[in-house]
C-alpha cells in the first residue's frame, strides 16, 4: 500500500509565522523544519491575538502561541504531519517524507508554498543553567554589549521539582556565525564561566554562609550547572507576523474549535504545559 496524499495547495514551513499564515488562510501546512521559538521570547499584545485567548494585560510568549496553534491545528487535521519525520526530499511535484520508523509517505500538490528560507550561516545559541548557588536575586537580565558570546543572560523562575518560587535559573543567549558557535572557545564550560563572571559583575552572590567574627555576611561561590544547549537558525518568511495579524481569518474547522476552547482566558490542557513560562 502506497501512502500518498494529494492537496490542491500545501504550505511548507516551520516557523510560527508559517503556522499563523496557514491558520488565518485555512490552508494545510506541513512542518518540515520546525523552528520552535526561544522559550522566553515575547511579543507585544495585538488585538488579533484575542482569538487565542490573550488579554491586553498578559505577557505573551511566542512559544506559548506555538503550543496553542499546534494543538488546535493538529486536532482538526490542518497540521498535516506529526513530529515523527526523519528526512524528506522533493521529487516530481511531490514531497517524499521518511518517518523515524522508515515509513515512506508521499505528498503531492497542485501548488506548493515554501514559506520559510533558513539561513544556516548565522545562529542564536542558548546555554541553559541550573543555578545551584546564587539564585535568589531580583535581576531579570544581564547584558554584555561588547561580546556576541552570551551577550545576554536571562533569569527565570526555576521549574525544577521542589523549586522555591523566589529562586531563578538562567539561560545565556548568543548570536554569532554558526562556525564560530562550534569553536572550543565557545564550549559549554566556557559559557558557564562567562555566565558566572557576568553574575558576579552585577553583585550577585552565592548562598549565604553565616557571618565572620566581625559580623560580615559570608557567601558561598556562585555555582552554575550547564544542562543543555540549543541552536536556532536565522530565517526569513514570505509574510511577517504583523502583516498576517492584520488580515481577516478564514472561518473553518480550526476557527470553530478555537472559539469553543477559548471562551475563557485559557484552556486547561495547555495551562500546565512544561514549556509555558508563566512562572517567570
Amino acid at each position: 500500500m502506497i501512502n500518498e496524499y494529494h492537496f490542491d495547495k500545501l504550505i511548507v514551513g516551520g516557523s510560527l509565522e508559517s503556522m499563523l499564515y496557514s491558520y488565518f488562510n485555512n490552508e494545510k501546512i506541513l512542518l518540515l523544519d520546525a523552528l520552535y521559538p526561544f522559550t522566553l521570547a515575547t511579543i507585544k499584545y495585538n488585538k488579533a491575538l484575542r482569538f487565542l485567548g490573550y488579554q491586553s494585560d498578559e505577557t505573551i510568549y511566542t512559544s506559548e502561541i506555538w503550543d496553542r496553534l499546534t494543538f488546535l491545528m493538529s486536532m482538526t487535521g490542518q497540521l498535516v504531519f506529526p513530529n515523527t519525520m526523519k528526512t524528506f526530499r522533493e521529487e516530481k511535484k511531490r514531497l517524499v517524507v521518511i518517518t523515524q520508523h522508515n515509513k515512506r509517505i508521499y505528498f503531492s500538490f497542485d501548488e506548493l508554498v515554501e514559506f520559510d528560507k533558513i539561513n544556516e550561516k548565522m545562529v542564536s545559541m542558548y546555554d541553559w543553567f541550573n543555578v545551584r548557588s546564587g539564585n535568589n536575586h531580583k535581576h531579570k537580565t544581564i547584558v554584555d554589549n561588547d561580546n556576541e558570546f552570551i551577550s545576554c543572560l536571562h533569569f527565570y523562575r526555576s521549574n525544577r521539582i521542589g523549586r522555591n518560587d523566589n529562586l531563578r535559573d538562567a539561560v545565556g543567549e548568543s548570536y554569532m556565525k554558526t562556525k564560530e558557535a562550534r569553536m572550543v572557545d565557545h564550549s559549554e564550560g566556557i559559557a558557564r564561566l562567562k555566565a558566572t563572571s557576568m553574575m558576579r559583575g552585577v553583585g550577585i552572590r552565592g548562598q549565604s554562609n553565616g557571618s565572620d567574627k566581625n559580623g560580615t555576611r559570608l557567601h558561598y561561590a556562585i555555582k552554575l550547572e550547564h544542562t543543555h544547549r540549543e541552536f536556532k537558525y536565522d530565517y526569513k518568511t514570505l509574510h511577517s507576523m504583523e502583516d498576517i495579524l492584520l488580515s481577516e481569518p478564514e472561518r473553518g474547522d480550526t476557527w470553530d474549535l478555537t472559539k469553543r476552547l477559548f471562551r475563557h482566558k485559557q484552556i486547561t490542557t495547555l495551562q500546565e504545559s512544561f514549556r509555558l513560562p508563566a512562572n517567570l
